[in-house]
Formats: C-alpha cells, structure tokens, sequence
C-alpha cells in the first residue's frame, strides 16, 4: 500500500521534533539507532521514529515513550509554586518513594486495587552529592528488604501508626491492620535508612471505628447519590518498585521494579 503524504510529512516532522526529544532523554545514549545489547539502549530505540516508520508503530512508540519512559500519567497535579521558583527557595533532600499495591485476584468486584506509599528522605545527600553508585547500593538495600521472594506484603487496616524520626528523613504515617504490624513496617524502612528503632518516636492512632472494606448500598453526597466509599480498607498490599527524586534531575531514578513496568530499574525482582 502506498504511503500517503500526510503521512510523510507527519512521519518527517515527528523525526525532527519528537525525535530529539527522545534523543535528550536518552543523553547516554549514542543518537544513532542503538542495538538491544542493554537495556537502555533497547528503551531508546522502542521509542524512536525510524525511517519507514508505519503510522500504528510511531503511535505505539510515541505513548511506550510517553507512559512507559517518561511515565507522565504517574506524575501528580502541582498547584501553586513552579518548579524553578521551589528550587529557588528550597534546599529538600532526595526523596525515597516504596510503592505498593494489592493484587489483582483479591480485589473486590467493582472496587480499585487498595494502594500504599512509604517515603523517606536521603538527609546525608543533596542533588549534587547523590551518584548513581549510591543510588546501586540503596537499590540493593530495599531489593534486600522488600522485594525478594513473592515482594514484602503490607497489611493495611485501621490502625495510623505515625514514626517520626527527622535525622533519618521519616515522616511516616503508615495504614496497618495492628500496631504490631505498623510498627513491623517501620522496621524495615528503618532498616533501608541504617537506622535503629525508637519506640519513643512511634505513636499508634487506634480509632474505635471499624475498617470499611467492601460497603455496601448508597450515600448523598453534592447532591447525588453514589455508591459508599471504603474507609481504611483491610488489604494485602505487595510491594511492586521504588523511586528516587532528586531535586534538580528532569526524571525519577527506578531503583527496584518488581512489577515488570520499567526497562531502566538499577535493581529487578
């Protein structure tokens, strides 16, 4: 089949701009078109419009670069402050983000996956001082605690147990189903860190109300009715990656991925 003008033109156009985009994002990586030898270099081509691209493999490209590199639908709605301006004002450590996430065959019908975050800050680096060396070594330390065998499963409830330990970059308000299991959780993200446990530093939050995890019927609310919402479910929540955000740095370092969605995690599971 002939390949029709519009298409040229677009094809022409998108090798210039979306092109060089992909080539700044992948700096590292030579700009001609890389082997699959590396990881990286896989990435870098299955993003890339190449000569006698089709119409359906450039889109498949430009939104596996979109969502898969870039990871823009992951990023949250920032009001207020630019960027420049925080960077600007604000001297903040890297940011340690553990994601988890309850598996698909236990959700129930209907219902969204129940989702939960552990971050802590890095207090001993800066933006300038944080090497992709430390960054490998960080990545084997929760590879170690989360991620081996089937991923370290958090058990969400009720129960808010808050530790707060400022020289170790946690402020941490974690969702468990006991204070013993809270304060389980805390450990091991103490235990990334290098720190010790304080028991002076953990405050568990008990309310009398009981866990909301698949309700039932209808509720009013801005002047409709809608189905009730769920209030500190109780769920198994498995780890699945963590990332680094370093001030100053365009992109989020994959430190461990479980989960199979990044190409350019320092540590897989």
């Amino acid at each position: 089949m002939a390949v029709s003008k519009n298409w040229e033109n677009l094809r022409s156009f998108l090798r210039k701009t979306y092109n060089k985009e992909v080539n700044e994002w992948f700096s590292d990586v030579p700009d001609d078109v890389p082997d699959n030898d590396v990881p990286r270099k896989q990435a870098k081509r299955a993003c890339l419009v190449l000569p006698k691209e089709s119409q359906n493999m450039a889109f498949l490209k430009m939104m596996t670069f979109r969502y898969q590199v870039q990871q823009v639908h992951l990023r949250p709605d920032v009001f207020g402050i630019n960027f420049d301006q925080l960077n600007e004002s604000v001297a903040y450590r890297p940011q340690v983000k553990l994601v988890f996430r309850q598996d698909a065959a236990a959700v129930p019908s209907g219902k969204r996956a129940v989702e939960g975050e552990l971050t802590f800050r890095l207090m001993d680096e800066t933006s300038e001082s944080m090497t992709e060396a430390k960054a490998k070594l960080l990545a084997k330390k929760i590879k170690t605690e989360f991620a081996l065998g089937n991923g370290y499963i958090w058990k969400k409830g009720k129960h808010l147990i808050s530790y707060k330990d400022p020289a170790l970059g946690l402020n941490s308000n974690i969702l468990a189903i006991s204070e013993a299991e809270g304060i389980k959780v805390a450990k091991k993200l103490i235990d990334v860190t290098g720190g010790v446990y304080d028991a002076d530093k953990c405050t568990d939050h008990n309310p009398k109300r009981d866990s909301v995890t698949n309700p039932t019927g209808t509720e009013k609310v801005y002047g409709k009715f809608q189905k009730k919402t769920r209030w500190r479910p109780v769920a198994n929540c498995r780890f699945q990656y963590a990332v680094l955000t370093i001030a100053k740095l365009q992109y989020r370092v994959i430190l461990v991925d479980r989960s199979k969605k990044y190409l350019d995690a320092l540590e897989w599971a």
